[in-house]
């Protein structure tokens, strides 16, 4: 039986930051340098706004600034992590919402037929209580390659 590997095109990588980021960014570029294929570099910005008075949302234009400036600092932050890891010609986005939503979203408005993430294999309490990774490989409408970090 023989199969093919997919010739991916459109890759979108979901990056936090951490150490662990540049393994999984690295892996991404062998898999797209092999494939021509195009990058998006994808981090997510979660930011949840306080409640106050019982559990009623009370909007305030602070919280705006706030989460705008999150993004400016991730965009600033994305942009240094491209040209340190050789990616100076991805695309870099970096939406605000819950991080699986935002990858999986933005890997349909690109065409992405790879999502590469990073998983830490949780177990038990932590899998059931969900991760980034799990939900994306769960909702994703291409293939996702989660690599495995150290813990």
């Amino acid at each position: 039986m023989t199969t093919s590997i997919p010739n991916y095109q459109q890759i979108v990588i979901a990056v936090d930051f951490s150490e662990s980021s540049k393994m999984v960014a690295s892996r991404a570029l062998d898999i797209a340098q092999k494939n021509g294929a195009a990058i998006t570099l994808l981090h997510a910005v979660e930011y949840l706004s306080p409640l106050a008075f019982g559990d009623e949302l009370i909007p305030s234009p602070d919280w705006l600034l706030v989460e705008k400036e999150l993004v400016k600092q991730g965009e600033k932050s994305l942009r240094a992590f491209a040209e340190e890891m050789g990616l100076d010609d991805a695309t870099t986005l970096v939406p605000s919402g819950s991080p699986s939503h935002e990858i999986i979203t933005v890997a349909k408005e690109k065409n992405a037929d790879l999502i590469v993430v990073g998983t830490h294999g949780r177990h038990g309490l932590q899998r059931l209580l969900g991760s980034t990774a799990n939900s994306v490989i769960n909702h994703a409408a291409c293939d996702v390659l989660a690599v495995r970090l150290q813990h």
